[in-house]
């Protein structure tokens, strides 16, 4: 499959206003070089190296950047080989990939187009001691952690693969933000070969509401892969967006599916198809969704900047994307309690 068809045909121009905010398409070396940059920071350079057809302009700076292209290539080898070796390391734990382990395989038509920045796998909560056992024996070093990410409940727990950073996850997100049913995920999984080894995969619509999910986790500070990522996943099959708001609504994690639906269309015109826009209806009522719209999400002039909002603003919207006040109202006791024990473990 060729990279333009698995972009919009507003990509490149929408990226561009997005990250520079100028018109499309650039007219100097300098502006073609910002996007060269910006491209690298927002996961963007594999699917650039493979455009077939670019203004001349930036035609020129992408081809002076070729070095980073092997770079991308070896970066790229090394997560597969780190995946295909995680695999054998699990042996017969259940497992699943999630994220850009899952992505990489699957949604691009080569795994070079989806750079990552760590693994990151699902596995029972009853099984992350034993899984951790396993990973320490196969020669992955934990990482030192404090505070909250001490606690034994603590949603994930970090390892180094060499350079390769791994997240093992017993659920999505700390429990208490939302409603996720782990048992019906792990019914619904999928059968997914990577390396030649099987592994599982999320369901689709799982995969989708996730994905939403893990977007309003950063509050929506996301690379732009992200989004590349977000629409190849409603390309799945007819509906899924529809049924990705009734998981959402079930998993009361409506206002990050809503967020992610949004802001996808306001990047990329594209995004907003019938089942999206009735999705976004379905998720929130009309004065959640105005709510959402004027005061929680970022502005485009805000997502040109690589450095995080505020912390004052990041906590505000942190706790405007739990859906209702008694899961702020959980969130913070458990985060209270999970940081008294960490702390006192230490």
């Amino acid at each position: 499959m060729p990279v333009k068809d698995i972009l919009p045909p507003s990509f490149w121009s929408s990226v561009y206003r997005l990250t520079t905010n100028e018109p499309w398409p650039p007219t100097t070396a300098a502006g073609a070089k910002l996007l060269v940059e910006k491209c690298s920071w927002h996961g963007l350079l594999p699917l650039l190296f493979s455009e077939p057809e670019l203004p001349p302009w930036l035609e020129r700076a992408r081809d002076e950047a070729k070095g980073w292209q092997r770079i991308l290539d070896v970066r790229a080898r090394l997560f597969h080989d780190a995946i295909v070796s995680l695999c054998a390391a699990l042996g017969d734990e259940p497992a699943v990939l999630i994220k850009g382990a899952d992505y990489a395989q699957r949604l691009y038509p080569s795994r070079f187009l989806r750079p990552m920045q760590d693994i990151d796998i699902l596995v029972t909560a009853d099984r992350i001691d034993a899984v951790c056992e396993r990973l320490q024996d196969a020669g992955l070093v934990r990482q030192r952690v404090f505070g909250a990410a001490r606690d034994p409940a603590y949603h994930e727990r970090v390892f180094f693969h060499g350079r390769v950073l791994v997240e093992v996850h017993q659920s999505f997100i700390q429990r208490p933000r939302h409603r996720v049913d782990y048992d019906a995920i792990w019914r619904r999984r999928m059968p997914m070969e990577v390396g030649g080894r099987w592994v599982s995969r999320l369901d689709d619509v799982d995969a989708l509401t996730y994905h939403a999910l893990s977007m309003s986790i950063d509050q929506f500070h996301t690379r732009i892969i992200r989004y590349v990522d977000l629409g190849l996943l409603l390309r799945q099959r007819d509906g899924i967006a529809l049924a990705a708001a009734e998981r959402a609504r079930d998993w009361q994690a409506a206002r990050a599916l809503y967020g992610a639906l949004s802001l996808g269309c306001r990047l990329f015109p594209e995004f907003r198809t019938a089942d999206v826009s009735a999705a976004m209806t379905l998720a929130l009522p009309a004065p959640t969704r105005r709510f959402v719209e004027r005061w929680v999400l970022p502005k485009p002039s805000e997502m040109r900047q690589i450095t995080l909002p505020r912390r004052s603003l990041q906590l505000w919207r942190k706790a405007c994307l739990m859906d209702t006040p008694g899961r702020r109202l959980a969130f913070a006791l458990a985060h209270a309690v999970a940081t008294f024990r960490g702390r006192r473990s230490e």
